[in-house]
């Protein structure tokens, strides 16, 4: 398990940048509504995340159709829902400017993803 953390890290880390940098894109230059912007730059680097997850990270090499990806999306989803809520904590009430935010809520996204992921969408149970 420690192994798949460990990867599910480094997928995370480059997911985390495609992510922040869409993010940016969109919120400092684009003009976008902060939490509009993260949440189109989720869209961008969920297919990256799922296939990078499901080959490398679990070793998933057979076809399980669209509802491993359903399970994968809704577990997304989620972890967008604790992302989102946590940026808009830290904005609205604790006053913190958005790039950093978005930084910060990162962790608990994290967790809940990995944590789905390994034991729900791609069913790898503890030994």
């Amino acid at each position: 398990m420690l192994r798949q953390f460990i990867k599910f890290s480094l997928v995370g880390v480059l997911n985390t940048a495609i992510h922040y940098g869409v993010f940016y894109v969109l919120y400092r230059f684009g003009g976008f509504y902060y939490l509009l912007a993260s949440g189109m730059a989720f869209g961008v680097a969920l297919t990256h995340s799922y296939i990078l997850n499901k080959i490398w990270t679990f070793k998933q090499r057979e076809s399980r159709g669209h509802r491993e990806f359903s399970k994968f999306f809704l577990v997304n989803i989620l972890s967008l829902a604790a992302n989102l809520a946590t940026l808009a904590i830290l904005v609205e009430s604790l006053a913190v400017h958005p790039p950093i935010a978005q930084l910060l809520a990162y962790g608990i996204s994290w967790a809940m993803n990995f944590l789905g992921n390994r034991f729900w969408t791609f069913r790898i149970l503890p030994d």
